[in-house]
């Protein structure tokens, strides 16, 4: 197939890489190759679990696909041959293209801890089935950490607090203060307050040794040796 712009990736950077071609170049053939079946706000995912109540309330339309006059392509982009311009994919389509955007987003960081491995740790992905899984495991969780204490970590955690179900919700985080990297300290400990006032527990200024259990996350041992119980485990890094 054939297209003018090629647009890898179908969420935040996609659609507005797209929608902004789209108005500069009305005449042109504009494709966007998406992995996921449906795309995500992405700073949206945290409220999944609290306010929003579900992942398919944190989803951006294809409406938007379809107002704009853009193509769509659920596929995954395996191979550039940018002197030829050409876009091979997993499903076996081979793109012809004269300008492409790459706009394929972050993956979120696994630290390497013992344990990270098991299967009720879980990260921030962009991917819906994956996130029905967490929503599913939180059903069944009752004592939650969140390692890291930036706007990711924050957030789950303060969205966590409104479960009613779970017993606790600690968060971890190795600097003195949650956000340090973003706000003065000043700021760090008036937004600390707030989520401790919710029901979430701060630990900062402590690091993470590695997560316990036979066969799935049962704890997570700090480096001083203290232990917190973990039915599940969120990894905002």
């Amino acid at each position: 197939m054939k297209t003018d712009i090629l647009i890898v990736g179908g969420s935040a950077a996609g659609l507005a890489g797209a929608i902004t071609a789209r108005r500069f170049y009305p005449e042109l053939k504009i494709t966007v190759v998406r992995r996921e079946d449906k795309a995500l706000v992405p700073c949206g995912i945290p409220y999944i679990f609290g306010t929003l109540g579900s992942v398919d309330k944190n989803v951006i339309p294809d409406k938007v696909l379809e107002k704009n006059n853009l193509d769509l392509l659920v596929d995954q982009v395996i191979s550039i041959n940018k002197a030829a311009r050409i876009a091979r994919t997993a499903g076996g389509e081979s793109i012809e293209y004269e300008k492409m955007i790459l706009a394929t987003g972050s993956e979120p960081l696994a630290p390497p801890l013992e344990g990270v491995e098991f299967d009720n740790v879980f990260t921030a992905r962009k991917d819906p089935k994956y996130l029905q899984k967490l929503a599913e495991a939180l059903q069944k969780a009752r004592n939650v950490v969140v390692i890291g204490g930036g706007f990711i970590g924050l957030e789950f955690a303060d969205e966590l607090s409104k479960l009613d179900y779970l017993d606790s919700v600690s968060l971890v985080e190795m600097l003195p203060h949650c956000l340090l990297l973003a706000c003065d300290s000043e700021i760090c400990v008036k937004v600390e307050r707030e989520i401790e006032n919710a029901g979430v527990s701060i630990l900062s200024d402590r690091k993470a040794k590695a997560i316990l259990g036979e066969g799935k996350a049962e704890f997570v041992e700090m480096e001083n040796g203290q232990q917190l119980k973990a039915d599940l485990v969120l990894l905002g890094i």
